[in-house]
């Protein structure tokens, strides 16, 4: 028997949103209007951001039903996966986005000294991967290890405190460019199909499809987070309060991203937004305010980047103690200390993490090239959660008392994600899922244990999917090593 090791100490309402909120809401949405702008006028970016949205309330309607129609499935993506793949599937979902979100905090750890480096009398830490920077960077990972090994509450209410302190700022941003938004700069380049390059310094043309399907795929890393809710459900103190928080996170977020890069476009021409020094929000900032509007901003970008950092620090470990509660992986993942901290999980990723800083700083890997990576993982998971809704739809598993009208909602909120995520793959690109295989392939041994722990042995389709694994993994390897495979 594979005994669970339950926690006590419950996360509320307040605290699920702030912990969506504060996962998601990281250094990306600084960066926004240039990154977008980089590839599209403002309706191409409109017909990109509906699409986005559609595809996030997609997914946060399909991890709100699944949460309240399936109450005994009490561990979020792990649990649908499981249900739908067996262990392996409930393993490969959990253990690689944990360890993706680990690789994604060595990409916060080098954007903040990154910022730092960007003030005249802090340039010692560079581009974040200098080693004074590694050095900073690797003291404050192990400051916020130390804060979540006290436990979810303590690690909860400083995420809090962070999610607030770079809101703030950020909805000062939104009131400021309303009040400055211009009608005639936001119309004058509208539906222009001339977009500027600005590595080669010149002018394209761009249909207003791959316009669009530009800011799809650079939105599309701003979703990473927003199923944080279900990933400490079995922390929540009631079920509801998960759906709930999942809900109120999606609407928050998209209002803050897409407030934030649509309404520069009424600040700025396109071309102009595309050529400032990021982040751009600094830029635009203080373009309306002086240079004291430029400080706020890099100021926020170091607290919104830490308090994405606590966050992703719970967020990475609690996945591999799941997978071990779960039974999909070594109940050692599951262990918990006096305060209910997953304190070998957490020996897991921030290890991984602090190795991935080290050699951050010796081949000087960036923020975008780990941040990629990083979400790069989470895309699997999504897809399976699509497409367990898609199952529960088809075979009624969760609707024997609950009216027809809510069965054919969840059909479509489940059709939708799962389209929108498998564009998400697709759009990634097979590079990022031979890589992904190099990170399972890291898991094996914890299948295996759990495995043994439970007193099964491999079934044949496992080893089959782990032959393959094995081979993306070992493709991606060769592929690394002699320059064909590389992340952009």
């Amino acid at each position: 028997m594979h005994m669970k090791q339950e926690v006590k100490n419950k996360v509320g309402l307040g605290g699920l949103t702030g912990l969506i909120v504060g996962g998601t809401i990281g250094s990306g949405i600084f960066a926004l209007p240039a990154t977008l702008t980089a590839g599209a006028n403002p309706e191409g970016i409109l017909i990109g951001w509906t699409i986005v949205a559609i595809g996030m309330f997609s997914l946060a309607g399909v991890y709100r039903n699944l949460t309240l129609q399936q109450p005994k499935i009490d561990d979020g993506i792990h649990g649908w996966s499981k249900n739908l793949f067996g262990d392996m599937g409930g393993f490969i979902a959990n253990y690689g986005h944990g360890i993706g979100d680990a690789i994604g905090n060595a990409s916060y750890l080098t954007v903040i000294f990154s910022a730092l480096g960007g003030f005249s009398f802090l340039q010692i830490f560079g581009n974040g991967t200098t080693w004074p920077s590694i050095i900073g960077a690797s003291i404050l990972l192990w400051i916020v290890t130390g804060l979540v090994l006290k436990g979810i509450k303590t690690s909860t209410v400083m995420n809090n405190i962070t999610t607030i302190a770079k809101v703030i700022p950020i909805a000062m941003f939104i009131i400021l460019a309303i009040l400055n938004f211009s009608p005639h700069t936001f119309l004058a380049h509208f539906a222009s199909t001339n977009v500027f390059d600005v590595a080669t310094n010149h002018w394209m043309h761009v249909s207003i499809f791959d316009q669009s399907k530009s800011v799809l795929l650079s939105a599309m890393w701003t979703l990473i987070g927003i199923e944080s809710g279900t990933i400490f459900a079995t922390r929540a103190k009631k079920l509801s309060d998960v759906a709930k928080a999942t809900n109120l996170g999606a609407m928050f977020v998209i209002v803050l991203l897409v407030g934030t890069s649509v309404l520069s476009l009424g600040l700025l021409a396109p071309n102009q937004i595309s050529k400032l020094h990021d982040p751009s929000v600094a830029g635009l900032m203080e373009n309306m305010v002086g240079p004291w509007g430029g400080w706020l901003i890099y100021i926020c970008l170091i607290v919104s980047v830490v308090g994405a950092l606590i966050a992703w620090v719970n967020l990475c470990s609690e996945q591999l103690r799941v997978a071990g509660r779960g039974g999909s992986g070594s109940k050692w993942l599951a262990e918990l200390n006096e305060a209910e901290a997953p304190k070998n999980a957490l020996l897991v990723t921030t290890g991984l993490t602090q190795v991935l800083m080290i050699i951050a700083g010796l081949y000087s890997a960036g923020y975008a090239v780990l941040l990629k990576f990083s979400t790069s993982m989470a895309i699997v998971p999504y897809f399976f959660a699509s497409l367990y809704a898609l199952k529960s739809v088809i075979c009624g598993i969760g609707f024997k008392d609950l009216p027809t009208y809510k069965r054919i909602t969840s059909a479509i909120y489940a059709v939708l994600a799962t389209a929108f995520t498998l564009f998400m793959i697709f759009g990634a690109g097979l590079r990022y899922l031979l890589l992904g295989a190099i990170i399972w392939m890291t898991g094996f041994g914890f299948f295996y244990q759990g495995k043994k722990e439970k007193g099964q042995r491999l079934s044949k389709v496992e080893w089959l999917w782990w032959g393959v694994i094995a081979v993306m993994a070992l493709a991606g390897i060769l592929g690394l090593l002699t320059g064909t495979l590389q992340i952009k």
